[in-house]
């Protein structure tokens, strides 16, 4: 048997995307909007609110999932707590 440390760990992530200046790019409107399900208009509202912005929450499965989504885009983000299994996200 193999020991997938993913299946044991119940941490509950949460994934920020940081805006760089006040102003929301438009990498960070698509990225939003993607990730939230929201359209260019509500995700650029949203952002107006807080220079970091919940884009998602789960465990580490979801977070996997959430970061290679993420990744797409040319924008800053971080995981809390900090996500330590990033050698499966390929």
């Amino acid at each position: 048997t193999s020991d997938i440390p993913m299946l044991r760990d119940s941490t509950i992530y949460k994934l920020y995307l940081i805006k760089e200046s006040e102003k929301s790019t438009i990498e960070e409107i698509r990225a939003t909007s993607r990730m939230c399900s929201f359209n260019y208009v509500e995700a650029s509202k949203r952002l107006k609110e807080e220079q970091q912005f919940l884009l998602a929450e789960g465990d580490a499965y979801e977070m996997r999932d959430a970061l290679k989504i993420i990744s797409l885009y040319n924008v800053c983000y971080k995981v809390v707590p900090p996500y330590p299994h990033i050698e499966e996200l390929s």
